[in-house]
């Protein structure tokens, strides 16, 4: 990491998140907070803040074990919890892929605000989990995310990365999905590579 980069990261740390307008994607929303650090053709790479989550493991990536990871958060935030509360997270939601070929595994994941009160989950399954500060590259994409479109665009951001000398890990990313199933109309997708 060059000095500048070292320089430009403990900057974005230290800018107060007080300021910090999220973007229309968020649908006004307390989503995670980021600092773009710069735009490239075809992505963008960001500084994201620390961050909480509520996390539901898989053994395997497929549509169905996500939809019952899905599932299984949604019911904690209606009530499916010690306290019998309802508790109100914004999306988006994550989907984390790690490994390679068939062997990819992940989790399921929804923010959790600063200051949110989290009720012991009924189910052991889900678990609270830190993301620490992390910069991330970035491509967006409309539409309903699949397993198709979701690897199309990962291979895009790969190849955009490669060509703009970045250097990023290789088995692990992001799918981050911003709207419920309720959004018709203007929904935003993103994958997210790590920075190496």
């Amino acid at each position: 990491m060059t000095f500048q980069r070292l320089i430009a990261l403990f900057t974005l740390f230290m800018v107060s998140v007080q300021g910090w307008k999220a973007p229309w994607f968020c649908h006004g929303e307390d989503c995670p907070q980021f600092s773009v650090v710069h735009r490239y053709e075809g992505f963008e790479e960001r500084f994201y803040n620390a961050s909480h989550w509520i996390t539901v493991d898989v053994a395997t990536t497929s549509k169905e074990d996500v939809m019952k990871a899905l599932w299984k958060l949604l019911s904690y935030t209606e009530g499916e919890n010690e306290e019998k509360e309802n508790i109100n997270l914004p999306w988006p939601s994550f989907v984390s892929v790690e490994g390679d070929g068939d062997e990819k595994h992940g989790s399921v994941s929804w923010s959790v605000p600063v200051g949110t009160h989290l009720p012991k989950p009924d189910d052991a399954t889900i678990r609270e989990t830190d993301m620490p500060p992390v910069t991330v590259y970035v491509r967006s994409f409309g539409g309903w995310a699949s397993e198709t479109n979701g690897r199309e665009n990962l291979e895009k951001l790969k190849e955009s990365i490669e060509a703009a000398g970045k250097s990023f890990v290789p088995d692990r990313f992001v799918v981050a999905g911003y709207d419920t199933p309720l959004r018709l109309f203007y929904r935003h997708n993103e994958i997210w590579v790590f920075a190496d």
